[in-house]
């Protein structure tokens, strides 16, 4: 049985490729359901396709996987509730809200872990401040979200807690979500393939569009790209899973890293870019309510590996570039020790304080490596390695002028100092002074010219003020760099100059800038 103009016009109309699946699968729902609807043939079969949009609603939700859970790729979460949104909040010049688009939606547990989200981070001004839209071109999975019950399974990363305070058991198995959540999100039909989307869905600041465009080849993701941007706002944000992101970084967006995390971004046309101001958070404490608690957006067991804030993110992957002794994850790194109460009435081990502050900056407990740090660097005369670290984890905090100065201090002891130089030229390039930049990132190869994350950032600063030649020789010596030796830098480099990438994804996105940059001269 020949079923490739059935399958072409899954292509053309869901653009879901059945190599994504493996053929016998497809084959297989095909010639059952061709069967179950009595048609005489494929070709009957698809005629009935083009004729009965209830029969495409039934086959489409057939031959996609709706598997998800609650509160997946959770840094997402945390990213969007701690510093995009507050961000766009305070970027309003009017009551109007802030609008959030899940497309893929599936059974609902993306957007209704968005509004928990943002209920732990805003309390009840969460339903003024933001509006959340969710789609998918599944029409069944859609009622199933308008109901809002799940069962165990979908809790499997969602905290004990916030299942009790957001779910209502039902019976053993079965949870029905609160109905102020799930009143809030709007559930609409959504087809990525549509010529022209919803105009009810444009000015979009924040869509999530994850884990759904694996589905697709490139010339679709591309397609769909181009869609979806003409729904984001200007300096609206665009998430992709976390698996996707090279795959979906066309050009058409701005790919950018914002602690440790990488999304893409609609920028705005010079100029435009409203000003920051109290706007909606204006006597709310920054957008939290007054006497609303916040919970760290967390799960219940120990979530898949993530980038780190600012080094490079090793994994489990075994590609050549990518060493079991890492620096991300040192193997022989102990879980650091509780402290509690007064932990000063002992004298100081710099070097054990030191090792847990760096600990605890590898694994993003940027508040408790701080407080690690404060009796070292308040020291009379604070080492060079402990302001270096501090400096980095202000930087975390965008604390970029403070973050500099520690960095200075540094430099003035040590004129040579790679960290410092690496952090010199990271705080410039976020200021907008990139010929400062410049010249701290080249004093750091002047110095070491085995630097890779020197020239990588290199790289970055001359492909944004764009130096094409010279931005394509960095990029080159970082590939260079790393076929020859993958040894892991130090920690306290890699925390503070590589990007939050595997070393295999490193030299994908160092090819890819390449390419491109070559292309456009």
């Amino acid at each position: 049985m020949n079923l490739d103009a059935i399958q072409h016009f899954i292509k053309e109309h869901l653009g879901l490729n059945a190599g994504t699946y493996g053929n016998d699968l497809w084959r297989e729902l095909l010639v059952k359901r061709i069967s179950t609807v009595g048609a005489h043939s494929p070709a009957d079969y698809l005629a009935r396709l083009r004729a009965d949009e209830t029969e495409l609603h039934t086959l489409t939700s057939l031959i996609t996987i709706n598997e998800t859970y609650f509160y997946r790729e959770s840094q997402h979460l945390e990213l969007l509730t701690e510093h995009l949104c507050p961000e766009r909040l305070a970027r309003r010049t009017s009551d109007t809200p802030v609008r959030l688009l899940s497309v893929g939606c599936s059974t609902g547990e993306e957007p209704y872990s968005i509004l928990m989200a943002l209920r732990e981070r805003y309390g009840d001004l969460a339903e003024r401040f933001f509006e959340v839209n969710a789609g998918d071109v599944d029409r069944a999975v859609l009622e199933r979200a308008r109901a809002g019950v799940y069962g165990r399974f979908s809790f499997r990363a969602l905290s004990q807690s916030l299942q009790e305070r957001y779910f209502t058991p039902i019976d053993a198995n079965s949870f029905r979500i609160d109905e102020c959540l799930r009143r809030q999100v709007r559930f609409q039909p959504f087809n990525l393939l549509a010529p022209e989307y919803p105009s009810n869905l444009a000015g979009q600041d924040v869509i999530f569009f994850r884990n759904v465009s694996i589905y697709f080849d490139a010339p679709t993701r591309q397609r769909v790209q181009e869609q979806l941007k003409t729904l984001l706002a200007p300096g609206g944000y665009l998430f992709v899973g976390i698996s996707e992101t090279l795959a979906n970084d066309f050009g058409l967006l701005t790919l950018r890293e914002r602690h440790g995390v990488f999304l893409f971004v609609n920028e705005p046309p010079a100029g435009t870019q409203a000003p920051i101001t109290p706007g909606l958070l204006a006597n709310h404490q920054a957008g939290r309510e007054p006497g609303a608690t916040r919970t760290p957006v967390t799960t219940t067991r120990e979530p898949p590996p993530r980038p780190s804030r600012s080094g490079v993110r090793h994994t489990r992957r075994t590609d050549s570039a990518v060493r079991p002794s890492s620096p991300r994850t040192p193997a022989a790194t102990p879980r650091p020790p509780r402290r509690d109460g007064p932990a000063l009435l002992v004298p100081l081990d710099a070097d054990a304080l030191h090792d847990e502050a760096l600990a605890l900056a590898q694994s993003e407990r940027v508040e408790a490596a701080l407080e690690r740090l404060a009796p070292l660097c308040d020291r009379a005369e604070p080492r060079p390695e402990d302001l270096v670290l501090k400096a980095h984890l202000l930087f975390e905090q965008d604390q970029i002028t403070a973050a500099m100065a520690l960095a200075q201090q540094v430099l003035d002891r040590d004129p040579w100092s790679l960290e410092a130089l690496l952090l010199l030229g990271r705080g410039a390039q976020r200021q907008g002074r990139s010929a400062e930049s410049i010249e701290y990132l080249r004093r750091a190869i002047y110095h070491q010219p085995e630097s890779w994350p020197a020239h990588f950032q290199l790289a970055e600063v001359y492909r944004e003020t764009g130096q094409a030649p010279l931005a394509q020789r960095e990029y080159r010596i970082v590939l260079r760099q790393l076929e020859r030796d993958a040894s892991p830098v130090p920690p306290q480099v890699a925390l503070i100059g590589a990007p939050a990438l595997t070393l295999g994804d490193l030299q994908q996105l160092c090819q890819i800038r390449l390419d491109r940059l070559t292309t456009n001269l």
